[in-house]
This record gives structure tokens, sequence and C-alpha cells, in this order.
């Protein structure tokens, strides 16, 4: 054991302190302390990430000027010049200090993109191996016929992979890469689970409690039928839940049903009308459901559903799911029929961050000042703000 704090007994002790203390298993779970650092981060660094921060941002590029020659930096992507082969090559930002601290060739021509030496990776592997003891197959060539699999779990049929931002995007990965993946795992009888670099860096605590519900390993259990269903209407309270809980966060919504437990918020299912809708006929859309972390609220889906349909429900309802980590289980459970599969989605790496391509339209970026005569994607690649595409989404729908 390479660290105490991996000791079970640990692990347990630190855990009841925070809930004598906090009332919640973890410090960032408490709304309070949460935000108290947001903002102390805030004033300090001008930056609710202290990583983002100019003060952090300046500090690590004079470091890296003083080791390199950089040509140019431009949304966190170094351009720099190699004496070894006289040539030019890019490197992310987080890139760059990965390999400077695996201590391996830092130019991109000289040691090209390759999966194997991601830390992040590595992390996740430790951490499935901390509270998984069945067989752990690591880069596997063999289960897809060349395709290699980060993490393969045969027991479960359960597979993930770790899927870097800059390394996956449309520079180095085809359109359909990763649903071609997925898709070819599924022909096997295998569930892959996509975990983007941004998620893992950010969201890290809903990942483990993602991998945990995989692994069949979630810490606590609570009955729905123990807890109380409100209507919310609070959206600050809404937002806090879902960006802490949920790994798509926030959207906004028309109706947020809770399953409150003791008068805390474990469940939240939200709905809006989807965008089909018309005047005259109005489509429902499912559009969040989750439970707090590490938590499995056993029949909440159902229960809330079931208030929706009572109250609500005067026309279909439709829903979607991320193919990249799901595989639509617990709808078909629910009662929805599989209606259809989307293309896969695209997103723009924005400083290190997967973001929506709706801020990205052509008109917004006219509106910006840049040239009408170009397609969004030559402004895009221009600025040099790369596509990444996920697997696509399953469309479900309940008559």
């Amino acid at each position: 054991m390479d660290n105490i704090s991996k000791l079970k007994n640990i692990k347990e002790k630190k855990k009841n302190s925070c809930l004598n203390n906090y009332g919640v298993e973890y410090p960032q779970q408490s709304k309070n302390i949460f935000n108290k650092s947001l903002k102390t981060k805030e004033i300090k660094y001008n930056d609710k990430h202290f990583n983002n921060s100019e003060q952090m941002i300046n500090t690590k590029n004079n470091n890296i000027k003083n080791k390199y020659k950089v040509i140019k930096y431009e949304n966190q992507i170094f351009t720099f010049y190699c004496d070894k082969c006289n040539s030019e090559y890019d490197i992310t930002h987080s890139l760059y200090f990965n390999r400077r601290r695996i201590k391996t060739e830092i130019c991109t021509n000289c040691n090209p993109y390759n999966s194997n030496e991601s830390p992040n990776e590595r992390f996740i592997i430790e951490f499935i191996k901390e509270n998984y003891d069945g067989e752990i197959i690591e880069k596997d060539r063999n289960i897809l016929n060349g395709k290699e699999l980060d993490i393969y779990l045969p027991k479960l049929n359960l597979a993930f992979e770790y899927n870097g931002l800059f390394c996956h995007s449309e520079l180095y990965k085809p359109d359909n890469y990763h649903l071609n993946k997925t898709e070819t795992c599924l022909e096997k009888g295998i569930q892959l689970i996509h975990i983007w670099e941004d998620d893992w860096k950010y969201k890290q605590n809903i990942v483990k409690s993602m991998i945990l519900n995989k692994l069949g390993k979630t810490q606590n259990k609570i009955y729905a039928r123990k807890c109380k269903i409100k209507e919310i209407t609070d959206n600050k309270f809404i937002k806090f839940f879902l960006d802490n809980n949920h790994i798509q966060g926030y959207i906004t919504s028309k109706i947020k049903l809770g399953l409150f437990y003791d008068d805390e918020l474990v469940s939240i299912m939200l709905f809006g009308y989807s965008r089909r809708s018309t005047n005259k006929t109005k489509e429902w859309e499912l559009l969040r459901f989750c439970n707090i972390l590490n938590t499995n609220v056993v029949g909440s889906a159902s229960k809330l559903l079931k208030y929706f349909i009572i109250n609500y429900k005067d026309n279909k309802l439709i829903t979607f799911a991320d193919k990249s980590i799901s595989n639509g289980g617990l709808y078909k459970k629910l009662g929805f029929k599989l209606d259809g599969i989307t293309k896969p989605n695209f997103y723009y790496i924005i400083d290190g961050i997967k973001k929506h391509r709706f801020n990205y339209r052509k008109n917004k970026l006219i509106k910006m000042g840049f040239d009408k005569n170009k397609s969004a994607r030559q402004i895009m690649l221009e600025r040099r703000l790369y596509r990444i595409y996920d697997s696509g989404n399953l469309r479900f729908i309940l008559d």
C-alpha cells in the first residue's frame, strides 16, 4: 500500500467524520464548502479553477519558454520547434505536462500520440482495481480484432476507454471513430463506457460514482418508497445538484421533480417541451435524471416518472441516452421504446473542455466579426479550435 488513505478503515473514518461535521460523505458535496472554495479561488486567482488562473498559466508558460522553442500558444495548445527532427509540432498543455511527468520525449513528431502513456488512464485503472476484484484486462487487441480496449472486465462484459481530447479530436480520429468502437463492442456483447479527459479532470467525483454504479459497487442504498416527491422551483438549487451529480450538468426545464429522503434531495427528474413541439402539438422530453453521488435510490426513476405521467403527460414523451456512457437499459425498464439512433454529435475543444456547438454556429461567428464567406468549420479550424465526436444518442419514446 503506497498511501494510507487507500485503507478501507481510513476511508470509512474520513467519511464518518465528514458526515458528523457537514452532513455529507465528501466535503465537496456540501453546498457551503463548495461555494466557499469557488469564492476563495475567484478572489485569490481571479478564476474559480486555479489551473485556469492567469497567474498559474503565466508561471507555467514562462517555465516552458525557458526550456523549449515556443512558436506560439493558443487555446491551450503549444507550437514548439524540435531541433531533433527540425520541424514544428503541436502539443496540448495537459499532454506536455503528462510527458514531462513520465519523462518521455515531448515532440509529437519524434514520439507520436500514444494512449499507452496517459497517467489519467492509469489512475482510472487503479480506481477500478481498488473497487473490483474480478479479472481486469488492460490494453487488449484480441477481443475487437486488432482494435485496442483500454480496460476490459470480461465477467461484467464491460469496458472503459479514456479519451484525451486533443489526440481524439478531428486532427487524429475520424468522425465515426468513437461510434465504431462502441458498436464493435456491442456486437461482442460488451458495453463500452467512454471517459473524456475534461470530465475526469473537472467532474471526477461524478465519473467515479458512474464507474462504481457500473461495477455494482454503489456504496449507499435508499428505497424510493421511503422518499417524498416535491416539485422544485429554485433553479439555483437545481443547478447546484445537477452540476455536482450529473455528468452533463444543468439544463433549463419546465417541470422539476425531486425525491427527498429525510428532507434531503436524493434524486431528480426534469422535463420540458421537445424541440419538435409546436403550438398545436406539444411533445414532452425527459431532459435529466440522476441520483445523488454514490447512492442507489431504488425505484426512484419509476416513482418520479409515474408522478409526471399522472400530473402532466398529455402527449408523447421522448428522451435520449448518450451511447458513449449508456445502453438505454433504464428507459427500456421504464416502458420506453427505441425510436431511433442519432449520428455522432460533435463538440469544440475550447480551453481543454468540450463545448456545445450551439454557440459556434456560423451566424454567431459572423456576429463576432468572422468572414461570412467561410463555413463555421473553416473559421474554427483557422482558430485552431477542433471538433471531437461522441458515439451519438439512442432516442426513446413513451406513447
